[in-house]
Formats: C-alpha cells, structure tokens, sequence
C-alpha cells in the first residue's frame, strides 16, 4: 500500500522464489552453527537432506529433512540463513534511510513519512536475523493458540510449526514440516487438481482460510497483543490435510492493552455503522482511530482518521 503496485510485483519473489544458494554452501552453515561444537557429522543429525529447497527467499532458504534416530527421527524443515546477508540487507535499510530523510528534508510530498517506515523496518529486522528469538516467538505463537486466557486448553484454528529445541542456534532453525503449499501458489495448484477458482470447493475453502486466520489472529491481537507481522501468501500455508498453516516467525509485534482496545473499538464502529459516509459514524470510528497513535498531516481533512481506519480495516 506504500510503494506502487509495480515495484511491489517484482519484490514479491523474494517472498519464497529467490535465486537458491548451492546446498553445499547451506551445508557448511549447518556445520559451523550447528555440528563443530557437538564434534558431530552432518549424518549423525540428519538421516535425508533435500537438495533442491521449499523455498529460498531474501533472508533465509528452507530444506525438508529426515532427523535421525538420535533426534527423534521424523520430516523436519531447516531454516538457514544466508551468508553475510544481515549485514547487506541492513545496509540496504540504512541508505533508504538516509535517501528518506532527505525527502523529509525537502518536504517533498509523499503518502506516507518513508522515514519513518523504514526505520521501524530497521528496528523489526534485528529480530528477524536472530533464530533462536524466532524459535521463542513460535513457541510463543503456539501457546497463545492452544491455551485460552483462564489457562484452559483449545484447538488452534492454524497450524504453526515448532521448533527442535536441540537444534536452534542464530542462523540455523530446525522445526516441524508443514506439508503443503504456500497461498502464492495456491492458484495453480488449484488449477493441477482441476477445481475451478470461481467454483463451490474453492469458495468454501476461502471462506474456511478466512474463518481460520481471522480467528487466530483475533485470539492472537486482541487477547495477548503477540501477532505475527508478516502474514503475506509465502507465509500462508494450505497443508495437504486441509488445514491452514502460518510460518515463518521472524517478524512478530507486541502492542500494549490500550493499543488492543483501540483496535476493538474501530472494528465494532466500522461494522456497526450506517454508511461510508454518514457523520456520526465517521465521528465514533475517527475517535477510536486517533487512539491507534498513526499521525496524520496536517492539511487532512476532519474525518482523516475514520478514512484511515477504513482504508487499514476494510480496504475502502
């Protein structure tokens, strides 16, 4: 919604389709981080090893495996991060910066303050070179999903994968395998098994992926403030049982109690309002939209914040 639709386009790839690194440099990552300090063979850990990845994307690449007896056996998938990418990709962000500071500067005019943007890009992106925070984050995730606010357990609308506590260290996560594709290619797999995108079976389902994440991410907002922030399609699995998958946990956010209400308080204002444009309505949504701590500009009109919380919340 920030940048143009073009530029958007050709950035998705590095969603789970980037240029794959060679498994044996992936090997050698694996050894270093995980094997030189056990004094142990790539084969003591791992019984198969696929050479050609899930999905290589612009941080990390992806493998499934088979572990050995030794740790429990059973497909697992192995997260490994790219050589040197933290310090180029930060790099990167540090000269948007600068680029979007100048912007500011000139006070050219842009939909959004680009600064700002990228420098809490900047902040999220720490996390996110670090496994073992995103190894706690899906632990996390996980009990969020299963257990209610009295501690009383309940079935997870998605399934999140979970680490091998063994096998975690900075730049290498060893968890679960969800099999399964993800919502980008979900298309064309479609079109594989011969179910029409505007047939009775694929309206269903979207209606049963939209049920699912919309849950999750309710419990996961509105009860703990812990959400996943990078919910794009790489990340969206529909697993070859049925069920929803969500990956992927290197980009997480907690907001505070207050932040939390505000949100309630816009939904249920925008989905009890009359009409886009009726002025009561947009006075209520507005008034709980200016708790969501988003600063507009100046010149915007006096219904900006109930236009924002529309254009965040429903699109329109």
């Amino acid at each position: 919604d920030s940048i143009p639709q073009e530029y958007a386009d050709a950035l998705s790839v590095f969603t789970d389709d980037n240029d794959p690194l060679p498994v044996e440099v992936i090997k050698e990552v694996i050894e270093k981080e995980l094997l030189v300090q056990r004094r142990e063979k790539f084969d003591d850990v791992f019984e198969e090893f696929d050479e050609v990845p899930l999905g290589s994307a612009s941080v990390a690449q992806v493998h499934r495996a088979v572990l050995t007896k030794k740790y429990g056996g059973g497909e697992v998938a192995v997260k490994v991060q790219r050589p040197s990418i933290e310090d180029m990709l930060m790099g990167d962000v540090a000269n948007l910066k600068r680029i979007a500071k100048l912007f500011r500067e000139l006070h050219v005019d842009l939909p959004v303050d680009y600064y700002a943007v990228f420098t809490e890009l900047e902040e999220q992106l720490n996390d996110e070179f670090d496994f073992e925070v995103e190894a706690a984050s899906m632990e996390r995730m996980h009990n969020i999903l299963t257990t209610n606010e009295n501690g009383e357990k309940r079935e997870s609308p998605i399934v999140t994968p979970r680490s091998i506590p063994a096998l975690v260290s900075k730049r290498v996560l060893v968890m679960d395998y969800l099999k399964g594709v993800p919502l980008s290619r979900a298309s064309d797999e479609m079109k594989r098994k011969g179910i029409a995108p505007d047939g009775v079976e694929a309206k269903l389902f979207a209606r049963k992926l939209l049920e699912s994440l919309t849950t999750a991410f309710g419990w996961s907002i509105l009860e703990s403030g812990f959400f996943h922030a990078d919910a794009h399609p790489g990340n969206i699995f529909i697993l070859d049982d049925g069920r929803i998958g969500l990956i992927d946990f290197g980009q997480v956010k907690q907001v505070n109690s207050d932040f939390r209400e505000a949100v309630a308080k816009v939904i249920l204002a925008l989905d009890e309002r009359k009409s886009d444009d009726n002025p009561d309505d947009l006075v209520r949504i507005g008034t709980y939209a200016a708790g969501l701590g988003i600063e507009l500009k100046d010149d915007v009109p006096a219904h900006g914040h109930a236009a924002m919380a529309m254009w965040l919340f429903d699109g329109s």
